[in-house]
């Protein structure tokens, strides 16, 4: 008699020979899944290779197999096309060893229906940048370095079993902002710098740009988790998109918060995937597109003053028969030092009953100020109007019989003319200062020009006057070139400018 082991066995044979261990075990061929998902509902999911197309997002992507990788292209209407190459792994040797006590004889062909493989990952995530046409004026931007609101040496997650803390890295944060630079191309805001960029041939004016925006990470949470024989990263990120003017006056805050699985273990490029993320939904969101444009048209129409112009008396020539070196004592009394709770700067008196120029950054967001004369006589000072575009402001004290500088014509300027600065330095304490220079040229920053000199200068000297050797202001001391190997380099504002885009003039009788 027959034992029903043997029939059994006999059976498993059978079935063996003409199935093959994989089906023999799983009763069918299962198929290998993966889920598709992006920031973008309704792409197209595609397979590259063949065309065929599993989908729109979220979608299943199911193949009865998984021999070999399958690269993935999401498509859609004025978005940019982007694609992952979906690789496929080895299961192990379970079903091998099986087939090696059943004589192995339908294991190659299991092998090559990739009975012993699967995809990747289970989940893709694939976020996409839209494309739109630019305005006729895009908005024109500046994107700061990237803000970390988060303590140094703050837990931020774990990588295994090995407890991660935050530590602010330069050169990551420089590529997370290249990154981010990199994703404002072809969008609807135009950037006009990228980070603090410090070069000879390149000066660093986003000071006086129209809008800045600075990315501040408020929370980050990053654990890794072990799934399907890989390791992924469950990220968790806060961040406030800070749209301000270029003298730190909020205008918009775009805040966000993104969670992610992703298909990683490394830190940075689970920071960058969800940096990204964030990114899109900020270039993709109207309403902060609109707020943005609006605030960027109205500053275009506020250049066209509309305020009634002030006259000045031209004063009387201080220069002396003996020349500038013995005029210099006067021309220091018309220099005064402008203090605030915050700092220090400089100005000069441009009329007699007390009227000052100086730039608008040495007074901004400051109303209490206090205009130190030369002779330590101290005086309130009230703000008459400024132009925070061409970084300038026009004070007044109560005072009478002052000796106002005389106000020069900075387009007779020539490369080579010598010209002197007198301001405040760092200590007030020193006293005014006075230093020597040559005009090296003019050069030209977001449409506007500045008078390029040598003189030495320091951060109080910003309002202070630049003056030819005539005794007359040519121009406002505006900013000092700062990097390696370029010191010594000084721009100021033309006096004519200032006086237009101020709306003063000048009586000449």
């Amino acid at each position: 008699m027959i034992s029903n082991k043997f029939i059994l066995a006999v059976s498993l044979i059978s079935v063996h020979l003409f199935s093959g261990c994989a089906i023999l075990l799983s009763g069918g061929i299962k198929p290998r899944q993966f889920y598709v998902s992006s920031n973008v509902k309704g792409a197209h999911v595609l397979n590259v290779d063949d065309r065929k197309e599993y989908g729109t997002s979220p979608v299943k992507v199911s193949s009865r197999t998984a021999s070999k990788p399958i690269t993935i292209l999401l498509e859609k209407d004025n978005y940019a096309p982007v694609q992952h190459i979906m690789d496929v792994q080895n299961t192990g040797g379970f079903f091998l060893f099986l087939d090696a006590m059943l004589l192995c004889i339908p294991c190659i062909p299991d092998a090559k229906m990739g009975a012993f493989h699967k995809f990747e990952y289970d989940s893709l995530y694939l976020p996409m940048k839209r494309i739109r046409e630019k305005d006729k004026i895009p908005v024109p931007i500046v994107i700061n370095n990237l803000q970390w609101m988060i303590k140094e040496g703050e837990e931020i997650g774990k990588i295994g079993k090995e407890k991660l803390y935050f530590k602010k890295n330069n050169m990551e944060s420089r590529q997370y902002i290249e990154f981010i630079c990199d994703e404002f191309e072809e969008t609807r805001y135009e950037t006009k710098e990228c980070g603090e960029e410090k070069s000879s041939d390149k000066y660093n004016n986003k000071r006086y740009s129209n809008i800045q925006l600075t990315p501040s990470v408020k929370k980050l949470n990053l654990q890794s988790i072990k799934r399907n024989h890989t390791y992924k990263m469950v990220g968790k990120l806060t961040i406030d998109w800070i749209f301000t003017t270029a003298y730190n006056d909020t205008l918009y805050v775009f805040s966000d918060a993104q969670s992610a699985i992703i298909n990683t273990s490394e830190k940075r490029k689970s920071i960058s995937a969800l940096l990204g993320s964030s990114l899109y939904k900020l270039l993709d969101d109207d309403k902060t597109f609109d707020i943005i444009n609006d605030i960027a048209k109205n500053k275009k129409i506020t250049q066209k003053l509309s305020i009634s112009p002030i006259a000045l008396k031209r004063p009387s020539s201080p220069l002396s028969t003996n020349g500038i070196n013995s005029t210099i004592k006067y021309l220091v009394k018309s220099v005064v030092t402008i203090e605030h709770k915050n700092g220090h700067g400089s100005g000069f008196i441009v009329s007699e009953d007390g009227y000052i120029l100086t730039n608008y950054h040495v007074i901004h967001g400051n109303t209490d100020l206090d205009i130190k004369l030369n002779e330590s006589i101290t005086l309130k000072a009230t703000i008459v109007r400024t132009n925070p575009e061409y970084d300038l402001a026009l004070l007044k004290i109560n005072a009478e019989d002052l000796q106002p500088l005389l106000l020069g014509n900075s387009d007779s300027l020539d490369v080579g003319d010598e010209v002197i600065a007198i301001g405040t330095p760092e200590d007030i304490s020193l006293g005014q200062s006075v230093s020597k220079g040559i005009v090296s040229g003019k050069r030209k920053f977001e449409g506007q020009v500045f008078i390029q000199t040598d003189v030495s200068v320091n951060p109080g000297n910003s309002g202070g006057p630049l003056i030819n050797l005539k005794g007359e202001v040519i121009g406002i001391v505006s900013r000092k070139l700062v990097g390696k190997g370029i010191e010594g380099i000084t721009f100021g504002i033309p006096i004519l400018v200032a006086l237009e885009k101020l709306n003063i003039l000048v009586d000449e009788k």
